[in-house]
């Protein structure tokens, strides 16, 4: 004969002492889980994170996280300060350059400027160690 009704899953047990259960239930309540909702991200968070329950004092992977983009905010400023400003800066230099010298009355138009501004641009580039 068919079943219609599929068996439940086969429940487990965990067994803790007295003093964990209740930091236990704690936590999950905390986080707003049941145990079972808990229990279950616990383990995710160990497979994902790979950090040892045994040890914790173990990086932190968020403290890790704000150190990296802490660095990585610190190395950004740096580059900013000394290639791009400097480059911002050549460029203001070149436009306004460009400008005072567009005379296209006597025959020093649009195109010469183009010129100039690209063999300008190519040799920021090559301080820069940029190859174009």
């Amino acid at each position: 004969m068919n079943q219609l009704i599929s068996d439940p899953p086969k429940a487990h047990h965990v067994t803790a002492s007295p003093a964990t259960f209740a930091d236990f239930e704690k936590l999950a309540q905390q986080y707003e889980l049941t145990q079972k909702g808990l229990l279950a991200a616990m383990v995710q968070y160990f497979k994902a994170t790979k950090a040892d329950p045994r040890d914790p004092k173990a990086d932190n992977p968020t403290d890790a996280i704000k150190a990296l983009d802490r660095r990585l905010i610190s190395f950004i400023k740096q580059q900013e300060k000394e290639q791009l400003r400097p480059i911002k800066d050549e460029l203001i230099l070149i436009s306004r350059k460009l400008y005072e010298m567009d005379d296209p009355a006597n025959g020093v138009g649009k195109v010469e400027h183009l010129r100039k501004m690209n063999e300008r641009l190519r040799q920021i580039a090559e301080k820069i160690g940029v190859t174009v």
